[in-house]
């Protein structure tokens, strides 16, 4: 099992970029190419399983037959950092290519229904090149390319419940499987010996954990349809390994040693809860208008990041510890996130429909512990989009764009230094590609 959902990680993850505050780039609370369209407002209909179970499981109870969604997602990034050893160094600019998809269908003539599939969950990426700044006794290790990666994917299963023709329930259980990758310098942050020094690191940790969704949906007439989805924390152990080089802190310090080691690493992650809120009304035939609010609950789970070492392989930095592990942890302290979307479909023909759409979020990075490796900054998003049905297959397409955004740094509170007086500008573009096919 663990190593078919590495494989299949790899392929969902596949050179994506930046995280971006926008639902659809970093934290997925919704994922189908209508919903990108819609400015990812989620609308239940009788087609839809990625949305259903990445949004609302509820929304399972409404499928008509079988339904296989499979959709492509490709973002390009674009950003730049500044602090006063770089200027405006730029974000790479690869375009990263996400696959993923869904199958779902009712049980027979019963009241239940059911889907499973792969999407992301999380999407945090980051590749920059710019000049490490000088930290603790002036070390610095020079222009370097600068990656951070935390990538998790949910592979759910979910069943949705009729209640009535109004009311239906559903649940979803998923299983997350979570990368993270560093490779950049890394200043020591809460380890008393080391706290403030910096080396070269590079690190890849891996593993799984497991959440729920539970949603409503309402047909509060037969034109207003409302829901309401709660999805659960989820907290994943990951292990790996660490190698680096400390010889510029080691230069600096004045320690004639070597410089190189390895770790047996181990990351925890906390990824939020969150509550999804939607209203969607079916003012006519041709017109529909779709409004979504989330609420992300960062505060409570990137407080910090706790990382252990263990098994260290050089003599001085065992020396100074005490022993060949030890523990650290990267102040994070994000704030919850409040997003608001609004949507509208305007349907030209029976088998074509235009969607346009608008989202807004605050930054959930506090400005004290910001970084470049840190992307998830964007607030405003405007999206479009395109639906053909022809006789049992449907075909999506949308185009989202983010306007770059920048915080401002002042005073970091992350030790050394390093990036007090900086600016960190990101924004997006996404285009995204669906195939639905009804049995």
């Amino acid at each position: 099992m663990r190593t078919f959902t590495r494989y299949v990680t790899a392929v969902l993850a596949l050179g994506v970029l930046c995280g971006a505050a926008a639902a659809q780039d970093f934290y997925w609370n919704t994922a189908s190419v209508r919903s990108n369209g819609l400015g990812g407002v989620y609308v239940a209909s009788s087609t839809d399983v990625v949305d259903a179970l990445a949004a609302n499981p509820a929304g399972l109870s409404v499928l008509r037959g079988g339904n296989l969604d499979l959709a492509v997602d490709t973002v390009f990034a674009r950003g730049s950092f500044s602090n006063p050893v770089n200027n405006n160094a730029p974000l790479a600019t690869d375009p990263g290519v996400l696959p993923y998809g869904a199958f779902g269908m009712p049980i027979g003539h019963s009241k239940f229904s059911f889907g499973v599939g792969a999407m992301p969950e999380l999407l945090a990426n980051a590749d920059w090149r710019y000049v490490d700044a000088p930290g603790t006794a002036g070390a610095t290790y020079g222009l370097q390319e600068q990656k951070s990666a935390i990538d998790a994917v949910r592979f759910a299963g979910g069943l949705g419940y009729a209640v009535n023709s109004r009311l239906s329930l559903g649940v979803t259980v998923g299983a997350v499987y979570n990368s993270n990758t560093y490779d950049a310098p890394y200043i020591f942050q809460s380890q008393p010996q080391l706290a403030g020094l910096k080396t070269l690191l590079n690190m890849h940790t891996n593993g799984e954990g497991w959440n729920a969704s539970f949603g409503a949906l309402a047909q509060a007439t037969h034109k207003l349809q409302v829901g309401v989805a709660f999805k659960t924390r989820t907290v994943i152990s990951t292990t790996g390994n660490a190698t680096g080089d400390a010889y510029a802190q080691f230069a600096a310090l004045g320690i004639n040693a070597p410089s190189t080691f390895a770790y047996t690493a181990k990351v925890q992650n906390v990824l939020p809860e969150s509550v999804v809120a939607n209203v969607a009304w079916q003012a006519t035939h041709k017109w529909l208008f779709a409004f979504q609010t989330d609420w992300i609950n960062w505060k409570d789970s990137f407080v910090v990041l706790p990382v252990s070492m263990t098994n260290g392989t050089n003599a001085v930095i065992n020396s100074v510890v005490g022993g060949n592990s030890f523990n650290d942890g990267i102040p994070l302290h994000w704030k919850d996130q409040y997003a608001f979307h609004a949507g509208v479909e305007r349907r030209l023909l029976e088998s074509t429909v235009l969607r346009f759409g608008f989202a807004h979020a605050n930054s959930p990075v506090p400005d004290s512990t910001l970084t470049p490796l840190d992307g998830a900054i964007l607030t405003n998003e405007i999206s479009a989009g395109l639906g053909y049905t022809h006789g049992r297959s449907r075909i999506d397409v949308s185009y989202g764009f983010r306007p770059e955004n920048t915080q401002q740094v002042a005073q970091s509170s992350l030790l050394a230094g390093d990036y007090s007086n900086s600016s960190v500008s990101v924004g997006t573009q996404s285009l995204a590609l669906g195939y639905s096919y009804h049995f």
